[in-house]
């Protein structure tokens, strides 16, 4: 089980990733319904107790409060729909992982179930891989027909897609949508996406000559970077007096267009950290791990089934 606990870390830890970020979310949607319930029975109770009540004016709060407690039931159904079936995924995988340690610890191994599973396991690594490298079509493809979707992360990849090709558009709205998503746990990880996507917008109001938007834009989104990141906001804002052609060093690298390019694999890293997934998918540690155990000249796809299975 030694390689399983090394290799198969995301393997259960984006599931719960995913879990832990549902019920937070939850957390706050059914709270926030909450205080509406509770804000109506105020008013409800206030209104009572005033005194002179008229009949339609009860029956109006009552119905007011009802609504609320109507959107509260099916946010919290819609809620415990979700958790349950993060949880499931994050079931099967278990289940998936410790078939392997029923099989070789039964008293009679069956080498063909021994087999199954390991293909099940390679296929599962390649399809990661395929989905890290961008080939997405054949990523989902092959994890329908091996029946294993449940049992990787083409969904998270599938999203990371999407705002990738938004970036690469120069949009940055689905990039900061996710860094509102995610802020808190961003927050812990100490990044700055978010500040980096800011002073993209930034740049990007100055090549249009839009300059007095760029200093609105500046004095609304800068300040709540100042502690950390003066330095840059300084050096950023100096741009105002630069024409877009410049060829002064520090000024002429925040006009390139490869930032963009910067700015799309930032957020690939950032993503992986979020899910804690390494920089490397699992297929190519294994496949580096069989290189170096083994000295014979083997073709590559040898290598990787002889550590694999």
């Amino acid at each position: 089980m030694a390689d399983l606990k090394s290799l198969e870390h995301p393997t259960l830890k984006v599931p719960y990733e995913i879990l832990n970020k549902k019920f937070r979310t939850a957390q706050k949607s059914l709270d926030r319904e909450a205080s509406h319930v509770q804000q109506a029975a105020r008013e409800l109770e206030s209104t009572i107790s005033g005194g002179n009540v008229r009949a339609r004016d009860i029956t109006s709060l009552l119905g007011g409060m009802v609504e609320k407690l109507q959107v509260l039931k099916r946010k919290a159904e819609e809620s415990i729909s979700e958790e349950l079936a993060a949880s499931n995924v994050c079931k099967r995988r278990l289940e998936h992982l410790k078939e392997r340690e029923t099989l070789t610890s039964a008293g009679t191994v069956s080498q063909g179930a021994v087999n199954q599973w390991k293909r099940k396991r390679l296929d599962r690594m390649m399809v990661e891989y395929f989905l890290r490298n961008g080939y997405y079509n054949a990523a989902i493809t092959l994890a329908e027909k091996s029946d294993i979707k449940d049992l990787t992360n083409i969904e998270i990849f599938l999203t990371s897609r999407e705002i990738e090709k938004s970036l690469a558009n120069h949009e940055t709205s689905k990039c900061l949508i996710w860094c509102h998503d995610n802020k808190s746990k961003l927050r812990k990880l100490k990044s700055n996406m978010e500040f980096n996507l800011r002073i993209q917008e930034f740049v990007e109001l100055i090549r249009s000559e839009r300059r007095m938007d760029a200093i609105k834009h500046a004095r609304k989104h800068f300040p709540s970077f100042e502690d950390e990141h003066l330095d840059t906001i300084q050096r950023v804002m100096a741009l105002l007096a630069f024409p877009i052609g410049t060829e002064i060093k520090p000024y002429k690298a925040l006009f390139d267009e490869t930032r963009w390019d910067t700015l799309i694999e930032q957020f690939r890293q950032e993503n992986y950290r979020l899910f804690q997934l390494a920089s490397q998918s699992v297929f190519t540690v294994a496949l580096q791990a069989g290189l170096s155990a083994l000295k014979t000249p083997y073709p590559l796809m040898h290598f990787t089934c002889v550590f694999l299975y």
